[in-house]
């Protein structure tokens, strides 16, 4: 792309010099065929190493993506690409899940940001009219070289690397996602840098009067004034971005703080729910834990995996009773989804689950049974023979009926 516009300029062009047979053009033709033939060869390596498996992606991951109507769909995507867009401009908003309801999709026109999408397609337009038609006749070296900066920016640097994540060519497993726009961030950095040099660098048209040769005009002056807020401006921004850049290396320097503040910025997401309160008991801060999941917990609301983490967190806090009924119901739930069938409730898909609410179960039965709890736990390692964490929890508990059933034998009354 970049080869393209800056040594051809237009497809209109393009074709002009292809029909009258202009050698540079021609050796253009052939570095595009040999660039195509090493990246399909590259897709196809990609293909044989991956297998002709398709990706199992969960409509949650991506609505978006799988939205049904195709109206939401469209704008709804694209309104995606104009949060990008907003993140380009100052990141405030970062967080590594925007699965679920996180971004509510636009359903109709009456949404008020049906607007931004529309915006985004009329640049897009004109965007592909100039890289069709070429510059205006007459048009200045300067609006040709604003042009040409501006098409290898948007075709070249931006849109190109971000293509295939669009979710417009093939349905990915994301709906939004800050990584994939640090490719593209390339493209807004050059239209910034294109806009800043024009609004604020352009070439000074002073008129010196003889007075001593230092007088200039108001205009000169007026420009200087302009020249001078344009570097503030940046200025700004660059600071911005480094306080930005300071907290995002905090956030992710640690799973704890990366998941408390996806929390802080998304907590609609059930996902940044689960790993915000599974970092949060494993720091044993099981009160916050519990708050941040109990919107999840019941299985029958967000499946069985989520309600491990919360019982534990109610376990650690001394709930059992509510510990065991919210058990208790995953269990059923799992063996609803093993009656059920499909790719993700085969027995072997479900194994650590089951296995992992067994282990709580026995947990929860200790307090008062350990001999239920002792058969619990040597089922869950039955269910996943390869969960350490179900053979450890079956150890200590099959150590604990040990030393009991030693402490009975010599007369001591054991709870």
């Amino acid at each position: 792309v970049y080869d393209f516009l800056n040594n051809i300029g237009s497809i209109q062009t393009f074709f002009q010099r292809v029909m009258a047979k202009e050698r540079e053009t021609l050796k253009f033709v052939l570095r595009t065929i040999i660039l195509a033939t090493e990246t399909l060869a590259v897709v196809a390596f990609r293909m044989w190493l991956n297998g002709e498996t398709k990706p199992d992606f969960i409509v949650d991951q991506n609505p978006a993506g799988f939205a049904e109507d195709r109206f939401t769909r469209i704008f709804s995507v694209c309104w995606v690409h104009c949060l990008y867009v907003f993140d380009m401009i100052f990141p405030k908003y970062l967080c590594p899940d925007w699965s679920g309801n996180s971004i509510p999709l636009i359903e109709s026109l009456t949404d008020e940001r049906s607007a931004g999408p529309i915006v985004l397609w009329l640049a897009t337009a004109w965007c592909c009219k100039s890289l069709l038609l070429g510059p205006k006749d007459g048009a200045s070296t300067i609006r040709k070289e604003a042009r040409r900066i501006l098409l290898i920016a948007f075709f070249g640097f931006l849109v190109s690397p971000f293509l295939l994540s669009s979710n417009l060519i093939v349905v990915v497993g994301l709906m939004k996602g800050d990584r994939v726009i640090y490719l593209p961030l390339l493209g807004f950095c050059m239209m910034e840098a294109l806009a800043f040099k024009l609004l604020f660098c352009a070439e000074r048209q002073t008129t010196v009067e003889e007075k001593d040769n230092k007088s200039t005009t108001s205009k000169a002056r007026n420009f200087g004034k302009i020249y001078w807020l344009g570097h503030l401006l940046v200025m700004i921004q660059l600071v911005l971005l480094t306080y930005k850049t300071h907290t995002r290396n905090l956030a992710w320097s640690h799973s704890v703080r990366l998941w408390t503040a996806a929390y802080e910025i998304n907590p609609i997401s059930e996902h940044t729910m689960y790993n915000c309160g599974y970092e949060l008991s494993l720091k044993q801060r099981y009160l916050e834990s519990e708050r941040v999941m109990r919107p999840i917990g019941s299985a029958r609301k967000s499946g069985p995996s989520n309600t491990f983490v919360y019982a534990m967190a109610l376990y650690n806090l001394d709930k059992v009773i509510e510990a065991n009924a919210f058990v208790d119901e995953a269990l059923e739930v799992i063996e609803e989804q093993k009656k059920k069938g499909g790719k993700r409730n085969t027995p072997g898909m479900l194994a650590k689950t089951e296995s992992n609410l067994l282990v709580a179960k026995a947990l929860i039965l200790s307090r008062s049974d350990m001999e239920a709890a002792g058969r619990t736990a040597w089922k869950a390692v039955q269910v996943d023979p390869r969960s350490e964490y179900a053979i450890n929890q079956a150890q200590q508990i099959a150590k604990r009926i040990e030393m009991m059933k030693k402490y009975q034998g010599q007369g001591y009354a054991v709870n």
